[in-house]
């Protein structure tokens, strides 16, 4: 929309949508057709050359799709956003035009199961090189690099164990070494980080997680400059990984409310973080707002808050398993981000992929609970934390 002011709240609400546009329409209209037609033949060849706008095809270009890319960018406060069918193929769609084979990669440890499977599994057989540093801290990246390495890739925070990574320092050996730097943001989001403005390349998101917040569309994103973005849309519209309008338009619904939500987010797990740490049965609280965070002092520099995902250590794994059966507000399930509460143990959700020695390398160990805080009411979900931790035996 034009003239949408700075705020992201208003931004949220109107970017990416022109009523006028569509009969007035007050909200971004769901495009279904996966056709479009042409008047003519002249004009079928200038809308195939770029010389006329419009759509032909929903795998090339979609009204829906597009108005929620253009949300998401203004969002991020980026030049252009790129939508995907899942999380994970905006991982692969972000990296595709940035390696080839012979290149490496070289990325910070602790990374979503999905994405270290990803990394292990498919791009060695592309004949990229994968090395994982020993941790997140700059100087351990550095250590990896070499003049193959064209990727820096991280995730911040981390899942499940909330570590912050100095995206600034992050930057500067990318920029040093002629790399680029991809950035996992679903944990922050465009309200808590701006990693593009530290630095970074692209960011990847699941926007299944809080973009979205409702739980109901499986969506990724890649966010950044036109350049790489138009490059990544090139590969993307040959392989397919497209996301579907009616997923769109759930995502555009989601992102009008996004700013109200994750605020709430931030409050409840704030909230539900400080109950944890003070809980006798509660060995260690990973959550980045704590000052008992190892990372607290750069996320108070690098993130305006610090959202509604932590994970808690208990004794052992049955302990674990009692808290996360014993809960009744907080569903046993995978995912976050959405206005539900949920609880798992990651052992056998997020990293169940990962092979078990590698998971206790990664300090993901049989009593380790992690928690996503939805937007009920705090104490509510604190009085259910509470009577599942008395159950323990």
């Amino acid at each position: 929309m034009s003239g949408v002011a700075d705020r992201i709240a208003t931004r949220a609400v109107h970017a990416g949508h022109e009523p006028a546009s569509h009969q007035g329409a007050a909200v971004p209209p769901l495009y279904a057709s996966a056709t479009f037609v042409a008047p003519d033949t002249a004009t079928l060849e200038g809308l195939n050359d770029g010389s006329v706008r419009g759509y032909v095809y929903s795998r090339i270009r979609n009204p829906t799709v597009l108005a929620a890319e253009q949300r998401l960018a203004s969002l991020e406060g980026a030049e252009s956003a790129v939508l995907f069918s899942s999380g994970m193929a905006a991982v692969a769609g972000a990296l595709a035009p940035l390696l080839a084979a012979g290149d490496e990669l070289v990325a910070t440890p602790d990374l979503y199961g999905g994405t270290l499977r990803y990394f292990t599994e498919v791009l060695p057989r592309q004949g990229v090189s994968v090395r994982l540093a020993a941790s997140g801290a700059a100087e351990d990246v550095a250590s990896c690099l070499s003049p193959a390495t064209t990727v820096i890739y991280t995730e911040t925070p981390t899942n499940p164990l909330l570590r912050i990574v100095d995206l600034a320092a992050m930057a500067g050996l990318a920029r040093k070494h002629g790399a680029r730097l991809v950035v996992d943001g679903t944990l922050g989001g465009p309200l808590n980080q701006t990693p593009l403005a530290q630095g970074a390349d692209l960011v990847v998101h699941s926007a299944s997680k809080y973009l979205n917040g409702h739980g109901d569309i499986i969506a990724g994103a890649v966010v950044g400059s036109r350049e790489l973005t138009r490059r990544l849309r090139t590969l993307q519209q040959a392989s397919g990984a497209i996301l579907d309008p009616h997923p769109a338009w759930l995502l555009l619904r989601g992102m009008a409310t996004y700013p109200l939500r994750m605020a709430q987010h931030n409050r409840g797990g704030e909230a539900v973080a400080a109950f944890l740490a003070s809980h006798p049965k509660v060995l260690r609280v990973h959550y980045p707002g704590l000052a008992s965070h190892p990372d607290h002092a750069l996320a108070c520099r690098q993130m305006t808050g610090f959202g509604g995902l932590m994970s808690f250590e208990l004794a052992d794994g049955v302990a674990a398993r009692t808290v996360v059966d014993c809960t009744r507000l907080f569903g046993i399930g995978a995912s976050l981000g959405g206005v539900e509460s949920l609880i798992s143990q990651p052992g056998n959700t997020s990293h169940h992929s990962v092979p078990t020695e590698r998971r206790l390398a990664m300090g993901i160990a049989p009593g380790l609970v992690r928690i996503s805080v939805g937007i009920e009411d705090p104490q509510d979900l604190i009085a259910d934390l509470d009577q599942a931790l008395a159950a323990i035996p």
